[in-house]
């Protein structure tokens, strides 16, 4: 009788106890953030929010990084997000991808503005060499620089007597057939921007010229912006096309005189990678806590100081350029990074609004015309290359030019993203065109080549 006339009191207590426990987890804070950081990028921040957030607020909280592939895909996976709910695509902060696709997330009306503390805000200029770092509106912020060049693997140079190369236009050179890396810039938007860089340094129809040659080069296409580092660290290509993060990595493990990273002088540019809050954030107070951590100095110093250093990364040494000039001054021996971008001279001015708006027809026009059809593109490529040099000249005029003009692209992009019916016509038609000339080129290369 004892037992039953306490069984309520001992099942009030342990529902008292489940719903203690139940508040205690909900109250730890969350903040879920898509990024196309590499995992050491993710760890840093994650691991010093974390802690920093603890030390602000007196809570825990969890952040959670969503994997939803490169840049490309994760601005697929947003516009997804917001057809399906308007009012929020379930994610707090986008994290990485260059400037560019925050122009066109900005213009779709998905991210929050979000007007940073003054002390903060006056430390950070409002743009570098044509591209803002402060959005005029707020509703995006450059949080890191990256500048792009080309690792080359300095031992297989010198055991198979290939060339060091110094711009764009000499990964080109028919030498090279083979050992060049390159990745889909469907799926990384760091060798997007390297494409979009060299048609706005080179113009429009050269720019063409040597993306087209340097792709007969290209071993294959890969899936992601760091596959091609590694493979010219293990030896399997000579050269590759990176952002700056990817090749000082492998410069840094394998030491300078087994890899060399460098950036084109006068035909690349330092670019702003992004951080936003996207519209309807689930976890709003947290995304702009976030925000301000990553912007201020604790958070700048995470990418620029090495690690054993007491603000600097702990596991993974980041090696990017923040966008403090305050921390460039005193010894820079102390940083990761090897220049100040505050000081450089930017020998031409990059348009971001270009950039942005032909994003989508730039993608299309370079899977369309070469990656879907790489296979042919390299064996009109090879054939010329075997040609003797003072037969080439011709059919290399004619691998090379552009397939639409700079005025139909612009033409394009008033409805690429619109009229996906009309916009995939002409994709599939550009298909066509692109198989029926690299097969003709290479008819004409084998017939010149026969005695």
């Amino acid at each position: 009788m004892y037992f039953a006339s306490r069984a309520p009191t001992l099942l009030l207590l342990a529902l008292a106890v489940l719903v203690s426990v139940t508040n205690w987890c909900q109250a730890e804070d969350e903040l879920i953030i898509v990024s196309p950081h590499w995992e050491g990028i993710q760890y840093e921040f994650g691991r010093a929010f974390e802690a920093h957030y603890q030390d602000k607020f007196g809570k825990k909280i969890n952040v959670r990084w969503r994997d939803l592939g490169g840049t490309s895909q994760i601005e697929k996976a947003i516009d997804a997000g917001y057809a399906a709910d308007p009012k929020s695509c379930k994610i707090d902060v986008f994290f990485g991808g260059g400037i560019d696709p925050f122009e066109s997330q900005k213009e779709k009306g998905q991210l929050h503005p979000y007007r940073l503390p003054e002390s903060i805000l006056n430390s950070i200029p409002s743009e570098i060499g044509g591209f803002p770092i402060i959005d005029p509106d707020y509703t995006f912020y450059g949080a890191a620089l990256s500048s792009f060049g080309i690792l080359e693997n300095r031992k297989v140079l010198e055991s198979i007597s290939l060339p060091e190369v110094h711009q764009w236009e000499d990964l080109a050179h028919p030498g090279l057939l083979s050992w060049v890396s390159s990745a889909d810039p469907r799926k990384s938007g760091s060798v997007h921007m390297i494409y979009e860089i060299i048609l706005q340094a080179y113009g429009w129809e050269r720019g063409w010229a040597i993306i087209y040659q340097m792709s007969g080069n290209v071993r294959s296409f890969l899936q992601s912006s760091s596959a091609p580092t590694k493979e010219v660290s293990t030896g399997d290509a000579a050269y590759a096309v990176s952002i700056d993060i990817n090749g000082m990595t492998q410069q840094a493990f394998l030491g300078k005189e087994n890899v060399r990273f460098m950036i084109p002088k006068g035909v690349s540019v330092i670019n702003p990678d992004g951080i936003a809050i996207l519209k309807g954030a689930p976890n709003l107070p947290q995304a702009e806590a976030f925000m301000n951590f990553v912007m201020s100095i604790e958070g700048q110093s995470l990418w620029m100081k090495p690690q054993g250093n007491p603000d600097g990364a702990v596991k993974f040494g980041i090696t990017r350029m923040g966008v403090i000039p305050e921390m460039y001054s005193g010894d820079m021996t102390e940083l990761l990074v090897p220049i100040n971008p505050f000081t450089q001279k930017y020998p031409f001015t990059y348009s971001s609004e270009t950039g942005s708006k032909r994003w989508g027809v730039i993608n299309d026009l370079i899977g369309q015309t070469i990656i879907d059809v790489h296979s042919h593109l390299r064996a009109a490529w090879s054939a010329i290359c075997a040609l003797p040099e003072d037969q080439r000249e011709a059919l290399i005029d004619e691998f090379s030019s552009a397939f639409v003009s700079e005025a139909e692209a612009e033409e394009y992009t008033t409805f690429w993203r619109t009229d996906k019916i009309r916009a995939r016509q002409i994709s599939n038609d550009l298909m066509t065109d692109a198989v029926a000339r690299f097969n003709q080129i290479e008819e004409k290369a084998l017939k010149l080549s026969q005695p």
